[in-house]
């Protein structure tokens, strides 16, 4: 794992070893293609204001998600960091829930995470896990094009002379993948407050009663007066 800082970084040519390959990087994280190998980009900073960068990815057993939290981060329930993960693709369901489980236990972690594109999104299960992340201290985000050059500069050992990443042809798939993320969170918000007004209403309509306002108020009068509201 290579540690950096930013007031004093490790030279690019000694600090190679670690990166993900251009064409590896230019071939996940396109923001309109789905290959079978999803990548995790990741920067931890430490309380300490140390920086450690590194990636990983998916295996045959394993979502990369799960592998960055079983494999790559092995710190004490107390520590205070942030992380950052920038992901070829959101996590699934299954992901959200392993990752919430992860946080419960590290009260003093924060993670943010940056994505290329949104994983089968017309599934409910993902759709939900989103949105339980993002209602959990969890921050999501569509990748920009900044954010392309930042990781590109940072995680991607490019050649020389080949020092930015601008891939301006993304622009109208960003566009709509930050717009389909925004409709999963507020429409997975309003459904949510849908069913619990649902649930309300079911239970009331059980064995205990609750009288109308007009009701409330004559009741009230007449326990204050010993006689029937008129």
């Amino acid at each position: 794992m290579a540690a950096v800082t930013d007031r004093d970084p490790a030279p690019r040519w000694n600090n190679q070893r670690w990166k993900i390959q251009p064409e590896d990087f230019k071939r996940n994280y396109l923001p309109n293609r789905h290959p079978k190998v999803v990548c995790l980009l990741y920067e931890i900073r430490w309380s300490r204001g140390t920086i450690w960068r590194n990636w990983c990815s998916n295996s045959s057993t394993r979502h990369a998600e799960v592998n960055f939290l079983e494999n790559c981060f092995k710190a004490n329930p107390s520590v205070s960091c942030s992380i950052t993960w920038v992901l070829s693709t959101t996590p699934c369901g299954k992901c959200s829930r392993r990752i919430l489980d992860f946080l419960s236990g590290y009260p003093n972690v924060t993670l943010e995470i940056y994505a290329a594109k949104l994983f089968k999104h017309l599934d409910n299960r993902n759709r939900q896990g989103l949105w339980n992340l993002a209602n959990n201290r969890v921050s999501i985000h569509i990748m920009n094009l900044a954010d392309y050059n930042y990781c590109w500069k940072r995680f991607v050992a490019y050649q020389e002379g080949e020092d930015d990443y601008w891939p301006s042809s993304f622009t109208p798939y960003i566009f709509l993948n930050c717009a389909e993320l925004c409709f999963i969170l507020l429409v997975s918000m309003h459904l949510k407050k849908t069913q619990s007004e649902k649930k309300c209403k079911i239970l009331g309509k059980g064995g205990l009663k609750y009288p109308d306002r007009g009701a409330n108020r004559n009741d009230s009068r007449k326990n204050k007066h010993g006689l029937d509201a008129v």
